[in-house]
């Protein structure tokens, strides 16, 4: 057997296989580049040799590493620490559960980081890192990069800050559509693919067969009549729909929840329209989310059985009974066919009718560990309600040693496992404390799973990404076996010929693109090109709440880049010094009232230079609305603009909000003088004046209290020579004031 032989990598420990050599000198020639491959063919090995080529030409380099959850980034450190010979204190991992300022400190001496993208978009947003001297950023998991997801916007600032860039995206599956391919490779600007698969002949020595089976699994009676009767609600309210032309057929069996979810957007999309053309929109929304809650009834009852559905019954029915009971829900509840479908399940309940997935599961499980006792074995559940009753389950069997795996999420149903604790499990699972895993989704991505001898599908999934996640836990280090349990006519098995199709598609789609001399962004001449363009795109990030406003939609045709995150402060973030806070006339007035509108000002003036209020009406509507005296809101703007230094301006409408918001950034983001200023005086200014000026930069130090400082203290040398306990003595000024501003004043600069 021959071994990788580096400078950087221990030796004896990897062994040389041709097509891990190729696909890393393909990277190395191509540019950033996105390798779709089985799992277990090594594709951390890859990124491993791959570091070790970039680091052996540029020493001085640092590579990033991020992977969607921590067990996946603690799991690539260990990885580097095996194989390579860099340092271990310069590996690091980076994550939300270390504090900002230790991240920063580890960032600066590592070489080689593994980390959650969420947390280097975070560090990247707050300007406490800079991917500039980042000689490869590795995206595992690639298929990720899509919509809001942190991948993009770290790509994106990597090309910015980098002068050459390199990417490289692992992934077992981008997904079977070809725009949704295009997507991941604009997101991450890659402009070359590499597709391998277990058949290609470099391959094949190092891969081995998994076996699939699907067991087919007929309903009892008991199911089909509840069946029955949740189907009659269903074709009604669809006859209703279609009478207004949001669907085209009336049979249950063609609709299902992705479905339902368009005609949802597309209900919601008309009812927040500036001017409402449909009033029976409004009835239609409550149909539409009533048919997706019994739409998740039919797939419990199809796949999961009767237990699950009939707690999900009782969830249903203890929230009509809540003062604030969604129409859909009462809706339900009031429907004679539903109440048919909760007595049936009921009285299937109380005889303790089980799904016949159960029984055959059990057969599974031991005859596997009776043929096999040493063996491991992975059984997915989408459902997490179903993967408790399945741990209840299959204790009576002795043979069996099962335990949930799930994500760390807490739901309604039950708590999540920390990341910790999902670690721990899987070294019990590996020493065969448990033989078995009860997997929710948590299970289907990258993680390093010891070694399984069969994969049960508990329902089958119609992705075609998490089909391929799910099979390819087994089969690692030798033959493999899947198991798919179907239930006869029901979305089963749509959903396994959905995947089964999607899969075939995909690989189609990717010869097709890598077969294309322009096979990334065809509509771009050059991958320089289109980067040039991003670069040039206004970039404005945007409320979560205000993300299906109209004018996000307006600031989106308008060809700006809107960046959704759940912001604390304002609802629009126009560059480092511009934050604006959209309201209504009728807004302004409330927040007026009960204070919330100067509170708002306070927390955007600490954390932005320029802070703005765009107020949607007419301004002489101020004075009409409520019954407050004229005086009273002459005085609130003017303490706006003169003590929180914060501008007001009044538009018409979202179109002229969106117009302001657009004209403002881009002014922001392509000054002439790009670099931030710190602070701008104006000429003329007395010696007082100045003396205040200085003093109200310091943290949390408002008009008043900078003037009490200098009252106290006589002069700004004098402020900032006092101690900490001097500095509480002064009006307006408590202990963690007074400890934020001796930080500030006592802390070493460093230029970022």
């Amino acid at each position: 057997m021959k071994f990788v032989s580096s400078k950087l990598i221990k030796e004896n420990l990897i062994e040389e296989r041709e097509y891990q050599v190729s696909l890393v000198d393909s990277v190395l020639s191509k540019g950033n580049t996105l390798i779709v491959a089985p799992t277990a063919l090594g594709k951390t090995v890859i990124a491993v040799l791959l570091t070790a080529k970039v680091l052996e030409k540029n020493p001085e380099r640092k590579i990033l590493f991020l992977a969607p959850t921590k067990p996946l980034a603690v799991q690539h450190q260990k990885s580097f620490k095996q194989f390579t010979l860099i340092p271990e204190e310069e590996i690091v991992l980076l994550t939300g559960t270390t504090l900002p300022e230790k991240r920063v400190n580890a960032w600066n001496k590592a070489k080689i980081i593994c980390a959650t993208p969420q947390t280097i978009e975070n560090d990247l947003m707050h300007g406490r890192i800079s991917l500039k001297e980042t000689g490869l950023i590795i995206f595992d998991e690639a298929h990720r990069a899509v919509k809001d997801y942190a991948y993009p916007f770290i790509a994106k600032q990597y090309i910015k800050q980098e002068k050459n860039p390199l990417i490289l995206g692992l992934t077992a599956s981008p997904g079977s559509e070809n725009e949704r391919i295009q997507d991941v490779n604009r997101n991450l600007f890659i402009s070359n693919i590499e597709v391998k698969s277990l058949s290609d002949k470099d391959i094949m020595p190092y891969s081995n067969e998994i076996e699939i089976e699907w067991k087919s699994i007929i309903l009892p009676t008991e199911f089909l009549e509840i069946k029955k009767s949740l189907n009659e609600f269903i074709s009604k309210q669809l006859i209703a729909l279609k009478k207004i032309g949001l669907t085209n057929t009336i049979n249950p069996q063609m609709i299902g929840r992705k479905k339902l979810l368009e005609i949802q957007y597309k209900i919601r999309k008309e009812l927040t329209s500036e001017k409402i053309t449909k009033p029976s929109y409004f009835i239609a929304a409550s149909r539409t989310a009533a048919l997706i809650k019994l739409s998740h009834a039919v797939d419990l009852l199809e796949t999961q059985g009767i237990s699950p559905l009939k707690n999900y019954f009782d969830s249903m029915q203890k929230e009509t009974e809540k003062s604030k009971a969604s129409k859909a829900s009462l809706m339900l509840m009031n429907s004679e066919e539903v109440q048919n479908a909760i007595k049936l399940t009921e009285k299937a309940f109380n005889a303790k009718l089980m799904h016949p997935k159960l029984m055959e599961l059990k057969k599974i499980l031991k005859e596997q560990f009776s043929n096999n006792p040493e063996s491991r074995v992975l059984v997915f559940n989408h459902f997490r309600d179903s993967i408790k009753f399945l741990e209840e389950y299959l204790k009576e069997e002795k043979i069996i040693k099962a335990a949930p795996f799930i994500g760390q999420a807490n739901k309604e149903s039950g708590k999540g496992m920390k990341q910790k604790e999902q670690i721990q499990l899987l070294q019990e699972f590996k020493e065969g404390k448990y033989n078995t895993l009860l997997c929710s989704s948590v299970a289907e991505e990258g993680l390093d799973i010891p070694a399984v001898d069969l994969v049960v599908f508990f329902e089958a999934v119609p992705s075609e990404i998490r089909f391929i996640q799910r099979r390819g836990r087994t089969g690692r280090f030798h033959k493999g076996k899947t198991i798919i349990l179907i239930a006869k006519n029901t979305r089963d098995e749509a959903y396994y010929w959905s995947s089964i199709a999607k899969e075939k598609r995909m690989h189609s789609t990717l010869r097709e693109i890598k077969n294309k001399k322009e096979n990334v962004l065809p509509k771009q001449t050059t991958l320089t090109k289109y980067t040039e363009e991003i670069k040039n795109k206004i970039e404005i990030y945007v409320d979560a709440r205000e993300r299906n406003s109209k004018v996000s939609e307006l600031l989106e045709e308008m060809g700006c880049l809107i960046k959704v995150k759940q912001m604390e402060i304002g609802d629009y973030i126009l560059s480092d010094d511009v934050v604006v806070e959209r309201k209504t006339v009728e807004d302004f007035l409330t927040s007026l009232l009960d204070g919330r509108l100067f509170s708002q000002a306070i927390k955007m003036n600490e954390n932005y230079s320029m802070p703005l209020y765009l107020v949607e009406g007419r301004m002489e509507d101020l004075f009409n609305l409520r019954n407050i005296h004229k005086n009273a809101l002459i005085g609130a703007l003017t303490s706006l603009a003169l003590n929180y230094r914060t501008s007001v301006f009044f538009v018409s409408g979202a179109k002229e909000t969106a117009e302001f918001l657009y004209v403002i950034a881009k002014r922001e983001q392509f000054k002439e003088d790009k670099e931030i200023r710190l602070r701008i005086g104006r000429k003329g200014i007395t010696s007082a004046e100045q003396q205040r000026f200085i003093v109200e930069s310091f943290p949390m130090i408002g008009p008043q209290a900078a003037i009490n400082l200098l009252k106290e203290f006589k002069s700004v040398k004098n402020i900032v020579n006092a101690t900490e306990k001097e500095l509480q003595k002064t009006e307006l000024l408590g202990k963690k004031k007074a400890e934020t501003i001796k930080k500030l004043l006592e802390k070493e600069y460093k230029e970022e």
